[in-house]
């Protein structure tokens, strides 16, 4: 597991990190792939990132953005909608291609068939960076607790707890779809980097399971730690269970696991060649 963590103090300070990330990866390749999350946490760097590109002219011509879900039955157009969302606070304030940018159609006839779509146009084009958020009870994307990992995009149930959590987009609780179409967790693994975005109290004990808590489905923010290079950037009533000593001490026995696994794999490799001879 590779996760480096930083523990900012306010919104500002977190779009500005996490803004650093999406500035290296821009710089290495001018046609980068971004995936792009909604929700309030990631508001800050979109709104550094609209005023770097008016302050500074950095350009998004030439990225291609995919976004992790969208509601079924919302038109893009309505502003509960996560087309809409990406619109209004970031695409309309730089300079990026509408023909670049991608998100799961939820009004589509077959929804079957979109997500197929949505899932070979994410596999033809992996992110460079993938930005994320965590739900309370550790989704990432909409893919709620006990998700099975392999699942490529799909139609997900929304739990009431997440349906609760995004009620503010909507003018009534009850107005909040049931379902979503959803980039599949492994999916989402297929990005190079992966930048894990996280604010306020209520996120406190997902980050913490998601860190240190089992790994297994009941907390789908875990399988980050199969991923090689992911930063969490959090603010500190996020990270207020974390322990930096046990999360170091937790890393340490993980990488001695690893590599004992590894020694014991080579050993069986070696069994196995002097069998042969």
């Amino acid at each position: 597991m590779s996760m480096r963590i930083a523990i900012v103090r306010n919104g500002k300070e977190l779009g500005e990190r996490a803004f650093l990330e999406i500035k290296k990866v821009l710089a290495a390749k001018r046609d980068a792939v971004i995936g792009f999350a909604t929700g309030n946490t990631p508001i800050p760097l979109y709104e550094k990132m609209a005023d770097d590109h008016k302050k500074n002219g950095t350009s998004y011509k030439r990225v291609r953005a995919f976004n992790l879900d969208e509601y079924v039955g919302v038109d893009p157009n309505d502003k509960a909608s996560f087309a809409r969302f990406m619109r209004d606070n970031l695409f309309s304030k730089i300079d990026i291609d509408p023909a670049n940018t991608d998100i799961p159609n939820g009004m589509a006839d077959d929804l079957s068939a979109e997500c197929e779509r949505y899932a070979a146009a994410v596999k033809k084009h992996p992110a460079d960076i993938q930005i994320l958020g965590i739900g309370e009870n550790g989704h990432i994307a909409f893919n709620e607790p006990y998700t099975k990992p392999e699942e490529p995009t799909h139609i997900a149930l929304l739990t009431e707890s997440t349906r609760a959590a995004n009620a503010g987009a909507f003018k009534d609780p009850s107005l909040v779809p049931q379902y979503a179409l959803t980039m599949g967790i492994n999916e989402i693994l297929t990005a190079k980097r992966i930048l894990m975005l996280a604010t306020g109290e209520k996120k406190a004990q997902a980050v913490y399971d998601m860190i240190m808590g089992r790994d297994d489905t009941s907390c789908p923010a875990t399988a980050l730690r199969r991923h090689p290079d992911v930063t969490v950037i959090l603010d500190k009533e996020a990270a207020a269970l974390l322990t930096f000593g046990e999360w170091e001490r937790e890393a340490e026995r993980r990488a001695a696991e690893e590599a004992a696994d590894a020694a014991e794999a080579e050993i069986k490799d070696e069994e196995a060649e002097d069998a042969e001879k």
